[in-house]
């Protein structure tokens, strides 16, 4: 994973993904984890878990959540923002809380960040050790079809006092994403000083991801569309994996 992504964009990430439907997100979630008997009260842990704004959505669902990200400067900023939660910065591909957790959760595309198949395999052990047996594992994936829509596109968006160039560029052959982000924050007049974050994600296909789940404890019980209502259609943006730990 890239550990410099997400130092100068820390600051300002809220206000550029405005549009990011946390609150939609957590009702569906909060819906799978009751239908899967996790009780209100229940410790559940976030992965990747930025600013924290998912977090204190899915605790509104009286669970106890928590969150991990790699980024200090993210963390920083979740517990300025929510003090009544934990945070803690650490790394997916390691952290573990020996059978704590009945549920884990990680939201977008977080898990894209794992640098393919043997980092993925790594994350999902972890997340087996932390949780209780029978306990859920539910995340989302951006998908290789998503990806290929990028390819070679350039967005822009623009804030009070901040503005980013967003380049990308997609290696089918590896499914790696490489995401390369300009940014310029006003300083006065007509200057404005720029700033370059490079990141990546990895496109991983359904049958990697159900033969690790397998190896690492898990069973998949369910494979969602965007909505979580049905099985993905050939043309989806974003996945849900619903697993349990046996």
């Amino acid at each position: 994973m890239n550990t410099e992504a997400y130092t100068f964009f820390a600051g300002r990430y809220d206000e550029f993904m405005r549009d990011i439907p946390y609150e939609k997100w957590a009702s569906n979630i909060a819906d799978v984890l009751a239908s899967f008997g996790v009780k209100t009260g229940s410790e559940v842990l976030e992965l990747g878990c930025g600013t924290g704004m998912f977090t204190a959505q899915l605790s509104e669902y009286d669970y106890k959540v928590s969150g991990i990200d790699l980024s200090p400067s993210m963390i920083k900023i979740a517990k300025r923002r929510h003090p009544g939660i934990e945070f803690k910065t650490a790394d997916m591909m390691e952290y573990y809380d020996d059978d704590r957790y009945s549920a884990i959760v990680s939201v977008c595309d977080s898990i894209n960040y794992l640098a393919g198949p043997e980092a993925l395999a790594k994350m999902l052990a972890c997340a087996a050790k932390s949780l209780k047996k029978g306990g859920i594992l539910v995340f989302d994936l951006k998908t290789p079809y998503f990806y290929s829509k990028l390819a070679d596109n350039v967005f822009t968006d623009e804030i009070p006092g901040c503005r980013y160039v967003w380049e990308n560029e997609y290696d089918e052959s590896e499914r790696v994403n490489y995401y390369y982000l300009t940014f310029y924050k006003h300083v006065i007049g007509n200057l404005w000083k720029s700033h370059v974050e490079e990141h990546y994600q990895y496109a991983f296909a359904h049958d990697e991801i159900c033969k690790m789940a397998s190896d690492a404890g898990f069973t998949v019980k369910d494979y969602l569309n965007e909505k979580m209502t049905a099985e993905p259609a050939e043309n989806e943006n974003r996945v849900y994996y619903i697993m349990e730990r046996i």
